[in-house]
């Protein structure tokens, strides 16, 4: 049997990683198209960051897209990579619309001229989707984002389904609710709530500050969702799928959960912005910073998986608790920890 090819943008990701230890199981090699200076944090953290089957190509120019994919005629293309942090997006909309659209337009010319018969997988987001929804959000639900992430990620998706539709190119579409692992880094809250748990737990010191602890998400475990996406190119043609653990909880839950996974008690006073956190010596160890404030933060949005678990036949998700423990867990056994 041929050894199959894959390129991934964004393979120092939380998703690219994961992915990457993935498909190496099955023998893939894997084309890393990586820009100067890249960080390998999360390749070490698996362990496969000098596998002899990652070759990391230097990528400068959109152009360099065509020549990559022109010379390996990958079978499966992942594109992963995006300017992914929601609030800084507002600040610079120019570069996000540069990386989340150009690019993925740059990749869809490349494989449609150059290489045919490659298979695109496109990481989509639940940002694309009407911040009024009163339902759960499924394939099918009103598209309109309220961010200049959200909106260059559904110019890039519609890009997708053009080249799909217009000239039959074989792509499936991911659309990805929040989905959290023990490679998160360190600008995303479930990553500042474990870290900051596992210090207070181990050091005391400073309070963890939060924004609005009752913002809610559909949070899932980024494992479960990586190991099904090479499983939407082997459809008989491409389509798409909410990835979504289709359950709520709050800010507040996850921090509830990470002390508790530590054997450590606190309880809640105060309301809206004098709301704090103390522990059984009456020591504040959460409190909040209006600073950290997000626009939408009363959104709640929930997605619907149903046509991902049937397809594909998935029983069940990681329960929410069970991965914030495994998060907070890891963080407390580092050795390193500032107080």
């Amino acid at each position: 049997m041929q050894t199959r090819k894959a390129i991934i943008t964004g393979i120092n990701g939380q998703d690219g990683a994961l992915l990457a230890q993935h498909l190496l199981q099955s023998d893939y090699q894997i084309i890393a198209p990586v820009r100067e200076n890249y960080n390998t944090t999360n390749l070490k953290a698996l362990n496969i960051e000098n596998h002899g089957n990652i070759h990391f190509i230097a990528l400068q120019t959109l152009a360099d897209i065509n020549s990559i994919i022109s010379e390996y005629q990958p079978d499966e293309f992942y594109h992963l990579a995006a300017f992914s942090h929601v609030g800084e997006s507002h600040d610079n909309p120019q570069k996000v619309f540069e990386v989340n659209t150009n690019w993925t337009l740059e990749i869809l010319q490349s494989i449609k001229n150059s290489s045919p018969e490659t298979r695109l997988f496109f990481a989509s987001s639940c940002e694309i989707f009407n911040s009024n929804l009163f339902e759960s959000a499924n394939e099918y639900s009103i598209k309109k984002p309220t961010n200049p992430y959200g909106i260059s990620k559904l110019a890039a998706h519609n890009l997708v389904e053009y080249f799909r539709d217009r000239y039959d190119i074989y792509a499936s579409i991911a659309i990805l609710f929040n989905h959290e692992s023990e490679l998160r880094s360190e600008e995303f809250v479930s990553k500042k709530i474990c870290r900051e748990v596992a210090r207070i737990v181990k050091h005391g010191g400073k309070p963890l500050m939060l924004g609005n602890i009752n913002a809610k998400k559909d949070w899932g475990y980024a494992p479960d969702f990586v190991k099904l996406f090479p499983e939407l190119l082997k459809l008989p043609k491409g389509d798409d799928f909410v990835f979504a653990s289709g359950k709520l909880h709050s800010v507040k839950d996850m921090v509830e959960v990470a002390f508790t996974s530590l054997d450590y008690k606190i309880s809640w006073k105060g309301q809206n912005e004098d709301t704090i956190a103390i522990n059984s010596s009456g020591e504040t160890v959460v409190a909040i910073d209006t600073r950290f404030y997000r626009p939408l933060d009363n959104r709640f949005l929930i997605g619907n998986a149903e046509k991902l678990t049937k397809t594909f036949n998935v029983n069940s998700f990681t329960p929410f608790e069970k991965w914030v423990k495994k998060m907070v867990q890891l963080e407390h056994q580092r050795p390193l920890l500032d107080s």
